[in-house]
């Protein structure tokens, strides 16, 4: 919950540990996690492409990533000064590996994240 009128349910999100106690209570997530992951579908690629993104862009989340499983793709977007910029667009064809900053020694190659159900619910 980014205030009392902007709440949101992203698909996965990331506190890092000396981030944990300022942004976890009991009872939810007030402020801003390091990192959201948004898996698109065609009936929430708008909200999650312009209205969620412009809400995690105001709120500060300092990485945003739409995972498209439509076309296979990962875009992730970093905040610099206060704005996103397009970090990069990482493909599935292209045999790319997801690495952040954020997050030390997390390599995980897009052949994994659209191959395994689990991770990346297919939408007909």
């Amino acid at each position: 919950m980014f205030s009392h009128f902007d709440v949101v349910e992203p698909d996965i999100l990331y506190i890092s540990a000396a981030r944990m106690a300022q942004v976890l209570t009991a009872q939810n997530v007030q402020g801003s996690p390091d990192l959201v992951v948004e898996v698109g579908s065609p009936g929430t690629r708008r909200r999650d492409e312009k209205l969620k993104h412009q809400l995690y862009e105001r709120f500060g989340v300092s990485e945003y990533w739409v995972v498209d499983p439509d076309l296979d793709v990962v875009r992730m977007y970093r905040l610099v000064d206060g704005r996103y910029a397009r970090a990069s667009e990482l493909a599935l064809g292209r045999a790319d590996v997801l690495t952040t900053s954020l997050i030390p020694g997390l390599e995980l190659p897009l052949a994994r994240i659209f191959a395994d159900s689990d991770l990346v619910p297919r939408v007909s």
